[in-house]
């Protein structure tokens, strides 16, 4: 078991990482908030794998909770899902007491996590990740959002956990793509923080395709939660140091959104925008041809689904400019300095981003 602790005043919560944890899930919320009734959110393949073992151990400890569950994927992540949760929650009688737990994937624990945030004006919300993506980023650090047309995460707030609960053995169930996705944002966390761990998650990616060494798989879930937890420690709301989290984003969500939410899959998505992005630092100079090669090398080596190659640059361009990562009419990126583990934000222009989405079009994976 590890256990990663997030340090934010009256805010702080306990990330715990254990292999079949989902069983003593109501044994752990009965610990950090006693015996408590409200909603479990969840889409209906997670209900179908795993609903009833997590009702089970909430029930044998004494919560009393209500389950709903919307479709998978990221339709669901939309304003339209919400207000639909709202008015079901609103017909059962939870109260200000009433606890949201997010059982899922990212978009459920975004969905669940913003409806949690606002329903009457704030309820306590148990993040219960599923994919590995919500392991070791989404479900940490509050930030909860919906969907517009427009673009992803348009509409949301920050709305910290009361605890984060993740258990490795769930990922025995998931499509190579989410395994793919989830890969994306643990090489993200190696290459702004921490080389080694890049090299050590690159040496034994192997272990995620079978999802059985469980003890490694905690070490490395613990980690990308460890690096998360002092981003967010030091930056809760994302107006400094917490933006080098956004490694690969820029030209991710551009990509993602272009490709209509769903075709490429967010954690695919930021490899993509990884490469890019490590393109423009290469082109302003900050890395050298070698380090360059290498990185794109290791980044490719995944079987990453096809871009949209006939997406005019103008219309990706457009996308990237409603980003919210966007301040000012600037468009922000992050850049690696020297080598991975070191990264600045700086502002790129437009140009900038064409030449790099023409330079990913042109790349032979």
């Amino acid at each position: 078991m590890e256990t990663v602790e997030v340090g934010l005043g009256q805010d702080s919560y306990r990330i715990t990482v254990e292999a079949s944890v989902l069983e003593r899930t109501g044994e752990l919320i009965e610990a950090k908030l006693g015996s408590v009734s409200g909603a479990v959110i969840t889409d209906t393949n997670v209900d179908e794998l795993y609903g009833k073992e997590l009702l089970s151990s909430l029930e044998k400890n004494g919560h009393d909770f209500l389950k709903l569950v919307v479709e998978p994927g990221e339709a669901s992540k939309s304003p339209e899902v919400a207000e639909n949760l709202y008015e079901k929650l609103a017909e059962t009688g939870l109260n200000r007491d009433s606890v949201i737990v997010a059982f899922g994937g990212g978009v459920v624990g975004d969905l669940a996590g913003f409806v949690g945030s606002t329903f009457l004006r704030g309820l306590r919300v148990v993040q219960i990740p599923t994919t590995l993506l919500a392991q070791v980023d989404s479900s940490v650090g509050g930030k909860t959002a919906v969907n517009l047309p427009q673009g992803k995460n348009l509409v949301g707030s920050f709305h910290q956990p009361e605890t984060v609960i993740i258990d490795p053995e769930v990922l025995s169930t998931l499509a190579p793509a989410d395994i793919r996705s989830g890969l994306g944002e643990i090489l993200k966390y190696g290459l702004i923080r921490d080389r080694s761990f890049f090299d050590r998650v690159i040496e034994s990616s192997e272990i995620f395709r079978q999802a059985e060494d469980h003890e490694e798989l905690e070490g490395i879930i613990a980690r990308c939660c460890e690096v998360k937890a002092e981003v967010v420690q030091e930056d809760e709301l994302d107006f400094g140091v917490r933006r080098i989290l956004n490694f690969g984003h820029t030209l991710g969500h551009g990509i993602e959104a272009a490709a209509g939410y769903g075709g490429i899959k967010h954690g695919e998505a930021v490899i993509w925008g990884m490469i890019g992005e490590s393109w423009i630092s290469w082109d302003r100079g900050y890395l050298d041809e070698a380090v360059f090669s290498n990185l794109v090398e290791a980044l490719t080596d995944f079987n990453l689904p096809s871009l949209p190659t006939d997406l005019p640059k103008e219309e990706l361009l457009d996308y990237v400019g409603r980003d919210k990562k966007v301040k000012q009419g600037a468009i922000n990126s992050v850049l690696i300095q020297d080598q991975p583990g070191n990264v600045v934000v700086e502002e790129v222009s437009e140009k900038e981003i064409a030449e790099a989405w023409n330079f990913l079009r042109e790349l032979e994976v």
